[in-house]
């Protein structure tokens, strides 16, 4: 069985620590779990007890691993060129409960964001 877990909300709620400690008690129980961070200034590896000079070599995921077609009624449709597992796998980093962790995007610099 595959449980997905979306956290959204205002800034400042707290969201970041409510995501990490889902993960890692998912984890901890012995459920596979991949972490997303989808924020403009990700932060969910610190959460997550992955060391800073780790989190560095954390890459984003690539907007290559998409390819765009349409659908039957012409509409645009992307989907991933490799399998899920595989991009987890490839672009992901474990974390000490085992959460495996990907970027969605990161700010490098001004007016990047």
């Amino acid at each position: 069985m595959t449980t997905k877990i979306a956290i959204a909300g205002k800034g400042g709620t707290g969201k970041t620590t409510v995501a990490g400690t889902l993960a890692r008690l998912a984890a901890r129980r012995g459920r596979e779990v991949w972490a997303i961070d989808a924020d403009s200034n990700p932060n969910l590896g610190v959460t997550l007890g992955l060391e800073e000079s780790k989190l560095a070599e954390l890459l984003p995921l690539p907007r290559t691993l998409l390819e765009e077609s349409q659908d039957e009624e012409g509409k645009r449709k992307l989907e991933l060129k490799i399998p899920p597992r595989r991009v987890a796998e490839q672009f992901g980093i474990l974390g000490p409960d085992g959460v495996r962790l990907l970027l969605m995007g990161r700010v490098d610099h001004a007016g990047a964001g």
